[in-house]
């Protein structure tokens, strides 16, 4: 976690935590297997990040309280956010079973924008391709502010929060 994960490899985490590769490679089978568990973890890190946010009285600020716990959960977890989101190690590809774990995290937003939708035009559907689209948007710019991209001239925060609202008034005709 301190060096990043292109300083993962089995040797250097047997070295680090003395033990036998061996004992690495009966635990996770290879080095895929040990990502996986990163992977997972982190989604379960996320997960728990984001149930923890309060209802604040409305879907629309509830929609952008996850966002920001999902932003403070990168910015404190940059190494698992890496490699739940930014494909930091190439030879690494979630399962389906795993990336299906992973989009669970996924799902209160979802909902949020399920509540703010019109009754009428409550489509499970159409809530998933603007939650898809909220996430892009934020991942995006959380991946850019994590590589230092977007430090000067202003914080980050407030170009975030332009972004949002402009999405989600543009996408659920707030």
């Amino acid at each position: 976690m301190r060096e990043g994960p292109n300083a993962l490899s089995m040797r250097r985490i047997a070295q680090l935590v003395g033990c036998s590769t061996t004992v690495l490679y009966n635990m996770f089978g290879n080095k895929q297997g040990l990502v996986d568990e990163l992977y997972l973890r982190g989604f379960d890190m996320l997960r728990q990040c984001i149930e923890a946010v309060s209802y604040p009285g409305n879907a629309r600020d509830y929609i952008y309280a996850l966002c920001y716990a999902c932003r403070n959960f990168a910015l404190a977890n940059p190494a698992y956010y890496s490699v739940m989101f930014l494909k930091v190690i190439p030879e690494y590809t979630p399962s389906d079973a795993n990336r299906w774990l992973g989009e669970e995290s996924f799902k209160l937003l979802v909902q949020a924008v399920q509540d703010c939708m019109a009754p009428d035009n409550s489509i499970e559907d159409e809530a998933w391709e603007i939650a898809r689209a909220i996430w892009a948007t934020l991942h995006g710019h959380v991946s850019l502010e994590l590589v230092g991209y977007f430090n000067v001239p202003q914080p980050p925060l407030p170009r975030l929060e332009k972004a949002l609202q402009a999405l989600v008034d543009g996408l659920l005709l707030i």
